[in-house]
């Protein structure tokens, strides 16, 4: 049931403004992958063995909080390259938006951005992501096992935590 592990995830994960606090599903940690996801321009991409960071929204408050992390202005450098370094992927579950304003308005917005957001248009791939209303998810990765989920809805949080994690 992805839903109880989605559930027992997210209420194990500290409450705060940042949610600093590590978590890992019942019986060791769970698979991510490998998948494959189509980003906002129709490129495939897989989160396969070589990622090791997926920051991850299934709502429009925990896309914008990624977003303004990945600001070019308040990161220093291009997001693309941000994300390389950091062996990192952006995912965004837009299964519950509708389907007209997922083609006219959502996407093409999407398509300025200068770094890829794969899409899960389904809600398939994603459904047992742990995930929290408002708050972008930063989900660390050892060969495609969720070792670490974290939440974050302060972008200075979230691009901290993400740095710390290469060490």
């Amino acid at each position: 049931m992805p839903g109880v592990r989605s559930l027992a995830l997210t209420l194990a994960v500290a409450l705060g403004v940042c949610g600093p606090a590590a978590a890992e599903p019942a019986g060791g940690p769970a698979s991510l992958g490998p998948v494959t996801l189509a980003d906002q321009h129709g490129v495939e991409h897989s989160i396969d063995a070589a990622v090791r960071l997926v920051l991850f929204s299934r709502d429009m408050d925990g896309g914008a909080v990624m977003r303004k992390m990945l600001d070019s202005e308040a990161l220093g450098e291009a997001p693309a390259a941000f994300l390389g370094r950091n062996r990192a992927v952006c995912v965004a579950d837009i299964s519950r938006m509708p389907g007209l304003i997922a083609r006219a308005i959502a996407k093409p917005r999407m398509r300025r951005r200068p770094y890829p957001v794969l899409l899960d248009e389904e809600g398939e791939v994603s459904a047992a992501w742990p995930s929290e209303k408002g708050r972008t998810t930063l989900i660390r990765l050892e060969a495609n096992r969720l070792v670490e989920a974290l939440h974050f809805e302060d972008p200075a949080a979230l691009r901290s935590a993400i740095e710390g994690a290469a060490d």
